[in-house]
């Protein structure tokens, strides 16, 4: 079955997640949000309010990828190697494995993390501390017990889609691209330095930790009332491409969606500030050496380590920005001069790791 407006409170009541009276004293609410999946919140506001969501369609790549979060969010909360994801999930409630429904608790007065950076224009480095908690909680090197253990076959290992796209030389990049894909692929693939530095980046890869595989402030939520308490509630939800990899993956993700605002928002010659200005590159870096020193000084690594991870973390950005550049051009006419910069800039973090380090990162 699909989920329906007319249907989810029938489907609640019948696997014991809706008491009879929620719908007899008219208090019940479903309000379907925004995404790719189908999902409803559902008695929004009230104690024990639901999040469900569902596959669209029973095509096996979506359905698997749901199945790949409901492991996660079952092993937080059966598993003790996975114990500490709990802190940062939200409470898991029920995986409907026929029908490919997850149900977790809803998050109560939040807003993502991209909702929070639009709103307000400013970048706490708190907010970069408990990023940096978060990814360390789950990203230290897994140990032989879990290693060896059975819920590593729940796992595919499969490489970033972006990997694969480069190895292949884009060639499986789509079937239909637009004009402005098919010009991002020229300006990529003619330039024979852009696809060796690719390449080299693509072989530092080492799959070592659970990884989240898709961190950006969408998939981030955070308590809408943060800036008057200073606390920062940080949770990472859709976990749908988690999987065990490189924890730089998931690092180079922070870097890259400030580095998106960043370019996305700069005025271009002749052009004054847009209406969103105000993520300026000088005002995130405080933020970016917070993340990353907090983040270094968490995870097991030496000196030494550390800053070869921070070059890695860079390659990986410049990786994450081309595919970034793709979502940003999807069925357009042409690349904006914005959706160029984002490829110049991946080329600049290639070509030169040490330099953007210190000048974009502002890392020493």
């Amino acid at each position: 079955m699909l989920l329906t407006g007319f249907n989810i409170a029938h489907y609640l009541l019948d696997k014991g997640h809706l008491p009879v009276d929620a719908l007899l004293d008219g208090t019940f609410t479903a309000h379907q949000t925004s995404s790719r999946n189908t999902s409803y919140l559902i008695n929004q506001g009230q104690p024990n309010a639901l999040f469900v969501k569902q596959v669209p369609t029973y095509e096996t790549d979506k359905t698997d990828t749901l199945r790949t979060e409901a492991t996660c969010y079952w092993l937080a909360n059966h598993e003790t190697d996975y114990a500490g994801l709990r802190a940062f999930l939200p409470r898991y409630v029920d995986f409907d494995a026929q029908h490919h429904i997850l149900l977790t608790e809803a998050v109560d007065d939040a807003l993502s993390l991209n909702d929070f950076y639009l709103r307000h224009k400013t970048f706490p480095p708190a907010l970069a501390t408990q990023q940096a908690e978060l990814l360390s909680t789950f990203h230290q090197t897994l140990s032989k017990r879990v290693q060896d253990g059975p819920s590593m076959r729940l796992f595919r290992r499969q490489l970033p889609t972006i990997f694969l796209w480069s190895a292949a030389g884009f060639a499986s990049y789509g079937s239909r691209q637009s004009e402005a894909e098919q010009q991002m692929i020229r300006l990529i693939t003619q330039n024979e330095t852009y696809v060796k530095l690719l390449a080299a980046v693509r072989e530092q890869w080492q799959a070592t930790s659970l990884i989240h595989g898709d961190v950006k402030p969408a998939n981030f939520l955070i308590n809408a009332d943060c800036l008057q308490t200073n606390q920062y509630d940080l949770r990472l939800i859709d976990w749908e491409t988690a999987d065990v990899g490189d924890p730089c993956w998931d690092a180079a993700a922070v870097f890259q969606s400030y580095l998106f605002y960043w370019v996305m928002h700069e005025p271009l010659p002749g052009q004054t500030a847009l209406p969103t200005a105000g993520f300026s590159l000088d005002a995130m870096q405080p933020t970016m050496r917070q993340f990353w020193q907090t983040y270094a000084g968490l995870m097991p690594w030496t000196a030494d380590e550390a800053r070869a991870n921070l070059r890695k973390t860079v390659g990986y950005c410049a990786l994450k920005l081309i595919h970034t550049c793709y979502e940003s051009i999807k069925q357009a006419p042409a690349m904006t001069p914005h959706t160029a910069r984002l490829l110049q800039l991946s080329l600049n973090l290639l070509r030169t790791p040490d330099e953007a380090i210190r000048t974009v990162l502002n890392l020493s």
